[in-house]
């Protein structure tokens, strides 16, 4: 089996996968223990790892001349599992699964004599299914409005969209202002429009908008905002002030709008994407954490470093 059709290259997938949007999720460490890594309550072995690398190397699909897997393919082995884990987690949620079918349009590729025959069952199960991935997540619609909206306000990032009002001034103390006067009941829409110093904000109330839409998709944030300022809105609850967060503009005050504001929007995201910003919004707010001894996992570009 070519690794460069099902199975890129080992450095390639192995690597941050597929998704085009670095994933944001929870970082964390796991003491000292029998778990490499844990995803959502999923855990992954010392031992399973171990023996993947040992796999990899003996079929030189990692070079090593030591006989040890060295640091960055070892990380990069990790971003990939969690990546498998995930996929695998989010089709189970959705009612959907990677099915012998699918897999067979890879394997019905990969010749009699290819070195993948002689692959474990668990590398080859990876190698394919890290390979189908895209195209079945891709299956997965919007759901209905009630499961819609139990996402959303149980965590906004979850809908695959995000639906934010901000209010941006120049000085924190300005902020934190502006924060106590929320919290203490005032409108957000009539503050962001007296003091925010976003141009539009007058017309919008601090609504951030894309195309005339309520709802922005995650994998659009980045070509836009700043990381800290994603990061803050996935953190923030549905209908609660929080900040301030700093970025190149200011100081900004921003509110996951309630799901009465936004239903409409969020129901009307492309439908041909909705898998893909489903699959966002769950790695998203996915609990990522890693054994100290094989690295931190970066929350920021989505990988064990």
């Amino acid at each position: 089996m070519k690794l460069t059709k099902t199975f890129p290259t080992s450095r390639a997938i192995f690597g941050v996968l597929t998704l085009s949007l670095t994933v944001l999720t929870s970082c964390g460490t796991v003491s000292q223990s029998k778990n490499v890594l844990t995803v959502n309550g999923a855990n992954y072995t010392v031992a399973q790892f171990e023996r993947l690398s040992k796999e990899l190397i003996s079929t030189k699909q990692i070079s090593s001349t030591t006989g040890q897997i060295a640091g960055a393919d070892s990380k990069n082995i990790l971003s990939a599992l969690v990546r498998f884990i995930m996929n695998n987690e989010f089709l189970q949620a959705n009612g959907e699964s990677i099915t012998d079918l699918d897999r067979k349009t890879v394997t019905d590729t990969i010749a009699a004599d290819d070195p993948y025959h002689s692959w474990s069952q668990e590398l080859q199960r990876l190698s394919v299914d890290l390979s189908v991935a895209e195209t079945v997540v891709a299956r997965v619609k919007t759901p209905d409005s009630k499961k819609l909206e139990k996402m959303y306000s149980a965590s906004p990032g979850s809908a695959g969209a995000l639906c934010v009002r901000h209010i941006v001034v120049a000085t924190e103390k300005e902020s934190r202002n502006i924060l106590k006067q929320l919290n203490d009941g005032a409108d957000f829409i009539a503050l962001a429009k007296e003091f925010s110093t976003e141009p539009t904000a007058k017309e919008t109330g601090g609504a951030l908008q894309l195309e005339a839409s309520d709802c922005i998709p995650i994998i659009n944030f980045p070509d836009i905002y700043d990381l800290d300022f994603i990061q803050a809105v996935l953190a923030a609850k549905v209908g609660v002030p929080s900040g301030p967060v700093k970025s190149a503009l200011g100081y900004h005050i921003i509110m996951n709008r309630p799901y009465s504001e936004i239903a409409e929007s969020l129901s009307k995201l492309p439908a041909a994407d909705s898998g893909t910003q489903l699959a966002l919004g769950f790695f998203l707010t996915s609990q990522v954490t890693v054994n100290p001894r094989f690295g931190t996992w970066n929350a920021a570009l989505g990988k064990v470093e």
